[in-house]
């Protein structure tokens, strides 16, 4: 009866001799990967209380837990880089954009290579005299155009620019203006000039004269 007394004192002594062996500045670096968990474990089996014995059912969960925490940081890892994968795809796709006009929310205008200023709008309810304004950064109205009696709906406008000579003219980035009805989803089309990666794996952004606008904001390509 005295013999296990001795033999649990010994496993006491081998445990500080564990702990006096590490230097006082010793610190880890804060991970535990499947290896040093199994150590952990083999230590804890060797060193534990023969009066009072780890439970068989503690230690299975114990293995359970450790192998879904390990698949799981598995799994991110794959997803994050299928992320990066689909992120430079869809920087591949967006840069096909280039040259081409996308159809975007707002109130401002800029002239494609034909030089025609066009865009759409909702108009919600029926008007008797419809009039749309493209005015200049200085308020001026350079364009307009009288539209008249018009139902409630969807209204596309173009507004062509050319100078004495005929040809397409851009007069810029103008503001869209319209009178005498009420109207929602504005948009209008912009020519985008190039693409550019944003910071981590975020979408690609397309460049427009308006400002840069993410391949998700834009309604329509053409």
């Amino acid at each position: 009866m005295e013999i296990a007394p001795q033999v649990f004192e010994n496993n006491r002594s081998n445990v500080a001799g564990l702990a006096e062996a590490q230097p006082a500045n010793a610190k880890g670096d804060n991970s535990l990967g499947q290896e040093s968990f199994l150590r952990l474990m083999t230590t804890q089996l060797k060193f534990q209380d023969p009066f009072d014995p780890l439970d068989n059912q503690a230690m299975v969960a114990q293995l359970a837990q450790f192998s879904s925490v390990a698949g799981i940081s598995e799994m991110n890892q794959s997803l994050t880089d299928i992320a990066s994968m689909l992120g430079n795809n869809r920087l591949s796709d967006a840069k096909e954009w280039i040259g081409h006009s996308v159809l975007v929310p707002g109130n401002f205008a800029v002239a494609n290579k034909d030089g025609e200023y066009t865009g759409e709008f909702e108009l919600n309810q029926p008007s008797e005299n419809l009039s749309i304004d493209l005015l200049n950064e200085a308020g001026e109205i350079v364009m307009f155009a009288e539209l008249g009696s018009q139902e409630a709906g969807p209204i596309q406008f173009n507004f062509d620019s050319k100078n004495a000579a005929g040809q397409p003219q851009d007069l810029g980035r103008l503001r869209v203006r319209v009178n005498g009805g009420s109207v929602s989803d504005l948009a209008t089309w912009v020519p985008v000039a190039s693409v550019q990666t944003s910071e981590g794996n975020g979408p690609p952004i397309l460049v427009t004269p308006i400002g840069n606008v993410l391949p998700a904001e834009a309604l329509r390509i053409g």
